[in-house]
């Protein structure tokens, strides 16, 4: 069945979907097939969890946003619910997906925020979400209908003595203002918010990508982390999602074929959707390594976290990723790009700023 030509604006990165099954998903990215929702699995129902809700107890699916984590996620589904295991002919990933018609719940972040600020019960994390928001949105200009909340605080699954805030601001635009006012605040010194403890212990994978570092890259990679910080001892992260109005593709209008993991020299040329999820940069001058014999790569797209808002305009970066042909099905034009992030990157992929 040919999948229809929709953009999926109604299911927005970081929104969240309980199924009917109870299990919670975090929706990744904003191109989604008609029928399902991509997304990876959060909490699961499992007696003993450490997070509970109206008498329910839940896991953790993924305890660090990596892939060696994320894959764990996928043999949760493939033992327990394989139905939610999802291959993608067109995309050509293996990844999870929710079935439109197993969507018990649509977890909107904004819809959450608004209905915070109008309550007057409110336990002590909650009352930091609304803190931090607050003091991000009168820092920026930008109003609170903007901001939303997304994380365990979103579905009401949040434990007040180790739970963190996951902040949401949506816009292109409202993005860069919200990145250029939490780095005001924290270097002021003068703010409720404090910046985050530099002396985080990294994961095993990020611990070896890390070791790949020289001394100036390591430095940039941890300076240019701008997105977390701590209010009244709760950490908590800012992560900007594009507005229906910024999302330009929608499913159907390409396909992708992969082409291994490569390496690869390139300039950046355009990173102002660096910030979002997938975090993008255009690149021209690409050199491949020496066996591949490709010269239309347009740009590199991580779903991996860390490397968002790691490289400015202008600057050469090193790359390993995924490489793929991208064909524009409508248009019948060809381009190629490096992903970060992928599962067949296994966690050894990276962008680095070239020494």
């Amino acid at each position: 069945m040919e999948e229809e030509l929709i953009p999926r604006k109604d299911f927005r990165d970081r929104d969240f979907i309980e199924t009917n099954d109870g299990l919670f998903f975090t929706v990744v990215g904003y191109v989604h097939p008609n029928e399902k929702i991509l997304a990876y699995l959060k909490y699961y129902p499992r007696s003993g969890g450490k997070w509970s809700r109206s008498g329910s107890n839940y896991e953790r699916a993924i305890k660090f946003y990596d892939i060696p984590h994320l894959k764990e996620t996928l043999k949760i589904l493939e033992k327990n619910w394989p139905k939610y295991l999802y291959k993608d002919e067109l995309l050509n990933i293996s990844f999870s997906a929710v079935p439109k018609d197993l969507i018990h719940v649509h977890y909107k972040p904004e819809e959450k925020l608004g209905k915070l600020l109008n309550s007057s019960k409110l336990d002590p994390l909650q009352r930091k979400t609304i803190d931090v928001a607050t003091i991000l949105s009168k820092k920026s200009g930008i109003k609170l209908q903007n901001f939303g909340i997304s994380g365990s605080v979103l579905i009401d699954l949040h434990q007040t003595s180790f739970s963190d805030i996951d902040l949401i601001t949506y816009g292109k635009k409202h993005g860069w203002m919200v990145r250029e006012a939490l780095l005001s605040l924290i270097r002021s010194g003068r703010s409720k918010i404090e910046p985050f403890p530099k002396n985080e212990v990294p994961t095993p994978s990020r611990k070896k990508r890390l070791s790949l570092m020289n001394k100036m890259q390591l430095k940039l990679f941890y300076d240019r982390k701008w997105n977390r910080g701590v209010i009244d001892g709760t950490p908590f992260s800012v992560n900007p999602v594009l507005t229906p109005n910024d999302i330009q593709g929608m499913y159907g209008e390409y396909g992708c074929e992969p082409l291994g993991i490569v390496e690869a020299e390139a300039t950046v040329t355009d990173s102002s959707e660096s910030i979002f999820v997938p975090a993008r940069y255009l690149v021209s001058a690409v050199k491949l390594n020496k066996n591949v014999k490709i010269n239309d790569v347009k740009e590199v797209i991580s779903y991996d976290r860390d490397y968002g808002d790691i490289a400015y305009d202008g600057e050469k970066i090193l790359i390993r990723g995924k490489l793929e042909r991208v064909e524009c099905l409508h248009y019948g034009t060809t381009y190629y790009r490096i992903v970060i992030g992928s599962i067949e990157g296994e966690g050894t992929d990276y962008i680095k700023i070239a020494s």
